[in-house]
């Protein structure tokens, strides 16, 4: 379960419960704070994240971790460690997820292409605005993931960070 309260997790639960975010979210679990997958009737297809990106987080990157970290919180897919509650991973929409990782992690993910910043195009047939999501509003650790080769070994480092002592907090 997600811990509420750890230091960590402030700014990625601030954004994930903003009430805008959740009042625009199509995903059958925006009203549940933390949930387990198997709580929604269609995990791939019912959170309002294409099935890719839901796949590509719970399982090509999730298999590489020693525990199952599989969460939903606030109606999004997410990875959170379940020994310390800290979410590390998550994914949204059509085109985003994103890593929680540790400075020289971090460095070399930068390096390798990327980003922090990804800006949505708007759609007015669905009566959606342009708009940006910068990862640094969520916290310095945070990276877009890109299914770049390196990110199974990313996500471990994400994994074993969430557990570990809090570089920032």
């Amino acid at each position: 379960m997600t811990n509420f309260d750890h230091p960590a997790n402030r700014g990625v639960l601030a954004y994930l419960g903003d009430p805008e975010r959740l009042r625009r979210s199509v995903s059958e679990a925006a009203s549940r704070e933390d949930c387990s997958p198997a709580d929604v009737s269609d995990p791939y297809y019912k959170l309002g994240t294409h099935p890719d990106l839901v796949a590509r987080l719970w399982d090509e990157l999730g298999k590489v971790l020693s525990a199952d970290c599989r969460r939903v919180v606030f109606g999004a897919p997410v990875l959170v460690r379940p020994d310390s509650g800290v979410l590390f991973a998550f994914a949204g929409g059509t085109h985003t997820y994103a890593l929680r990782l540790p400075t020289d992690v971090r460095k070399a993910a930068l390096a390798a292409g990327a980003m922090t910043i990804h800006r949505y195009p708007a759609s007015p047939e669905l009566g959606l605005e342009a708009s940006v999501l910068d990862l640094r509003d969520i916290g310095d650790e945070w990276i877009l993931g890109g299914w770049f080769v390196s990110e199974p070994q990313w996500c471990s480092a994400a994994y074993r960070y969430a557990g570990g002592r809090m570089e920032t907090l």
